[in-house]
């Protein structure tokens, strides 16, 4: 696409546009494949640079170019959601002018951010669920990292020589899992004990980490915000126009 839009002389403002097409699809398309690859044989290195090469064409697009560009702020909080917890990114994001910043898709996106560096486990996943789609798509590769740390977080409070129960449905609201299934699929890949089919012990000494955490489904946090809607009405959609789940104010 790049090299078509440089062969062609397009102007920055056409660019922008179809970058912003391309760039959209390509993270929906991601997000459909998941982090497990279970749609079949998936690179993901590949696709995360693919992604970050887009960003960064569509960036200096924008840099390039005084606009307008009526869909900038929401690719660049698209851009920081999808570098969740980057230093590097929240950098360049805080450098974007004032009045950028201000608008809701990148203020939601900076709460987000800000959550998920706080360790703020409630918050974060209550922003999460608000989310449209397409940003949701952003940031489900960090969903899994960001459940595990919480689940580290509980552990190192709740845990005793022998053992606190806790529900498995407190983990599903608290997480915004996919049911009692997942939050036992969790709590298994850590070492913790369950207590029958909806509680867990934390038991100290059990939990542990090995390879990835569990990716889930995502549809409470991702799937579900599709609505029936194709994927061309979801990359051509205004996200200042869409209404999300539970709207909470990212202050």
């Amino acid at each position: 696409v790049r090299l078509d839009l440089a062969l062609q002389g397009a102007g920055h403002a056409e660019v922008a546009v179809v970058l912003e097409a391309a760039l959209a699809t390509l993270l929906a398309v991601v997000a459909r494949l998941g982090p497990d690859g279970a749609r079949g044989p998936v690179d993901a290195v590949l696709l995360q640079t693919q992604v970050q090469e887009s960003f960064g064409s569509l960036r200096r697009c924008y840099a390039k170019s005084g606009g307008p560009h009526p869909r900038q702020a929401t690719f660049q909080g698209l851009f920081l959601l999808y570098n969740l917890g980057s230093t590097e990114a929240l950098c360049e994001v805080l450098q974007l002018p004032a009045t950028l910043r201000a608008s809701p898709a990148l203020r939601m996106a900076l709460a987000v951010d800000s959550a998920f560096r706080e360790g703020n486990t409630a918050r974060l996943f209550r922003l999460l669920r608000t989310l449209p789609y397409l940003q949701s798509c952003a940031v489900q590769g960090h969903v899994g990292h960001a459940r595990r740390l919480a689940l580290a977080r509980l552990t190192r409070a709740l845990s005793t020589p022998k053992g606190q129960i806790l529900p498995l449905g407190f983990m599903v609201h608290l997480l915004a899992l996919d049911g009692l299934h997942e939050a036992r699929d969790l709590c298994q890949a850590h070492r913790l004990p369950l207590d029958g089919e909806e509680r867990v012990v934390f038991l100290r000494g059990h939990y542990a980490e090995e390879g990835l955490p569990p990716a889930g489904t995502c549809h409470a946090l991702v799937g579900s915000k599709l609505q029936g809607r194709t994927l061309e009405e979801v990359v051509m959609t205004e996200e200042e126009d869409e209404v999300v789940h539970r709207p909470v104010s990212p202050a």
